[in-house]
């Protein structure tokens, strides 16, 4: 048994331990605000050096389950790939190894000359207070394991204590045990800390520690687990490979544990310096031979967590190398990237639809991410036009600049309704009151007239032939027909039957009602903006084109009767969204 001696001196410690820990990784990050986030998303596309970026990141917020639980959000967002997160992944391994190196030198000393400074720091530090938090968090976990050190020693003999690390040294046993505690405490630095800290101490060898480092490498990766459970295809796959990585570099190195004890004895150091070398050597050989097959690495974990699931990264399909020097170029540029977000808010759309036939979480997270896109690239368009604007123009191509806006901020608008569709899909399915059979046939039987518009009118867009506009106008005037007669039916349903609740399907039909008022803008600017390239440019008499965040598409002659203003009987009043106006009312959107 434990002499409960031990439990009162060690225990105290191992908390303190563990909450500095946690509390510096946690203060590492804040003072970053996202900072480390911003640099894993711009690693490049080498492994080595994404590898080095993990390693370094994870040395200073002294926690690879940070470090992979970033890079895992990183890829669910769509900030990093798959492929991008695997350098990471393996480095931040080779990162976790220098709180065992600081243990292992005796730098603990320094916890109680880092907690005053970082309290003192964070009082009257004025610009650099931000440091005292860090510092003090830091201090404490050395002034933790110092704690924990100078409780042992008085145990350095006792036979009983001895006999008892014997008895549980055993390779798979020990291997569990450093599994189980480093699970539980949720961090390998907790783990490894305790083996180089035991070693000084006399109540460990080298060949007793390293199966639990062992333990403690697999232990580390059911946090990354965990997290992306719920996450989309590619996070799973980032965490999953994580724990392949780890549990694979146990495996390879288990055969040749022997000789591989050898090599770290030859490189000689106290006990616990051997016990610091071993985790470091083990951390680096696994990360070479991964490093060396990582194109093999990632098929195998394809294999493992399989999946069609499209990949959607916050990249540009064609400015990513930024604007050429000619700007006619930049302006062909600018019109192919103007095509691609047309297509991410189309995929959107029928995510949003998928999802209310499905009611999977992972179908509501492509719409999410698809939004996220949608967003990027409406971004990225209006700096690259901003950056054309500033140029020298003349008159027909700063008319050019004021469509290519207009377009960009009306197609950013139509990704917000669909954005908007599945968040009203995703209410519904939470709140249990999913749509019924009828109504979601109803509502795809819309949807359709709607997706051919999208699509119809993506075929040549930012331009648009007058064959295409003849086809758009006349689908226009359709799904107006259907939605005026869906609205007759539920509002005489409503009326008829006093359910309120079923007001929803008149949200829905709102939503896709703006999302085709959209359209048919977009249509229009189309329309002008492909008559301007054909002829001389179009005077909008606008004096800052790059002020137009809400502009209003012409009225064409026809008009066709709504009925929102019978629906506002209902209470019924959707809004657009965060894109602008409420374009749904009907008041300048009429067909021609």
């Amino acid at each position: 048994m434990i002499p409960w001696e031990i439990l009162f001196a060690v225990l105290p410690g191992l908390i303190l331990f563990f909450y500095g820990i946690e509390n510096f990784s946690r203060e590492i990050l804040a003072v970053a605000k996202g900072s480390f986030a911003a640099i894993l998303g711009r690693v490049t596309e080498r492994p080595i050096l994404a590898a080095l970026l993990g390693a370094v990141v994870t040395a200073l917020i002294q926690s690879s389950a940070a470090t992979t639980i970033i890079t895992v959000n990183l890829v669910n967002t769509g900030t990093l790939s798959f492929l991008q997160s695997l350098g990471i992944i393996i480095g931040s391994n080779v990162g976790t190894t220098v709180t065992a190196q600081l243990v292992a030198f005796k730098m603990t000393a320094f916890g109680q000359v880092l907690i005053p400074v970082g309290f003192l720091v964070g009082i009257f530090g004025r610009r650099y207070r931000f440091l005292g938090k860090p510092l003090f968090y830091f201090g404490l976990v050395f002034f933790s394991l110092n704690l924990i050190s100078t409780a042992l020693m008085p145990f350095q003999n006792n036979p009983e204590i001895i006999g008892l690390v014997t008895e549980y040294s055993t390779i798979p046993l020990a291997i569990l045990i450093g599994f189980l505690v480093t699970t539980m405490v949720q961090s390998s630095a907790v783990t490894t800390g305790l083996a180089v800290i035991l070693a000084q101490q006399g109540l460990l060898t080298l060949p007793q520690a390293i199966p639990l480092l062992l333990g403690a490498n697999i232990g580390s990766t059911t946090t990354t687990l965990i997290a992306s459970s719920r996450m989309g295809l590619y996070s799973r796959r980032a965490a999953v490979a994580h724990f392949i990585f780890n549990f694979g570099g146990v495996l390879l190195i288990l055969p040749f544990l022997v000789p591989f004890t050898g090599l770290v004895t030859t490189i000689g150091g106290t006990e616990a310096q051997m016990v610091a070398n071993a985790h470091l050597a083990f951390n680096l050989i696994t990360a070479g031979v991964f490093l060396l097959f990582i194109g093999r690495f990632g098929q195998i974990v394809e294999r493992v967590v399989p999946g069609s699931e499209p990949e959607i990264l916050m990249r540009t399909r064609h400015l990513e190398d930024g604007l050429p020097d000619d700007t006619q170029a930049g302006f062909e540029l600018i019109q192919k990237e103007l095509k691609h977000a047309h297509e991410v808010t189309l995929d959107l759309f029928r995510a949003a639809m998928t999802y209310l036939a499905t009611s999977k979480e992972a179908d509501y997270q492509m719409v999410e991410r698809l939004k996220n896109l949608n967003g990027y690239l409406d971004r990225r368009i209006e700096q690259a036009l901003r950056a054309i604007s500033a140029r020298s123009l003349s008159d027909r191509e700063a008319t050019e600049v004021v469509f290519l806006v207009r377009m960009s901020n009306e197609i950013g608008r139509l990704g917000y309704l669909g954005a908007d569709l599945g968040e009203f899909f995703r209410r519904a399915s939470r709140n249990g009151n999913g749509a019924p059979t009828d109504q979601i046939k109803k509502t795809e039987g819309v949807y359709r007239i709607l997706d051919r518009n999208i699509g119809g009118l993506g075929l040549l867009f930012p331009r648009i032939q007058d064959t295409t506009v003849a086809e758009l106008r006349a689908r226009d005037i359709e799904l107006q027909r259907v939605i005026n007669e869906h609205y007759r039916e539920q509002l005489a349903s409503l009326k008829r039957e006093g359910d309120f609740g079923n007001s929803r399907y008149l949200e829905v039909l709102s939503i896709i009602e703006a999302a085709n008022a959209k359209v048919r803008g977009l249509r229009k600017l189309a329309e002008q903006y492909s008559v301007q390239k054909r002829s001389e440019p179009v005077s909008l008499q606008v004096d800052d084109p790059l002020l137009l965040r809400n502009p209003v598409a012409g009225n064409d002659l026809q008009g066709i009767p709504n009925l929102h203003v019978e629906s506002r009987i209902t209470g019924v009043d959707v809004q657009e969204g965060r894109g602008g106006e409420f374009s749904g009312r009907g008041d300048h959107d009429q067909v021609p």
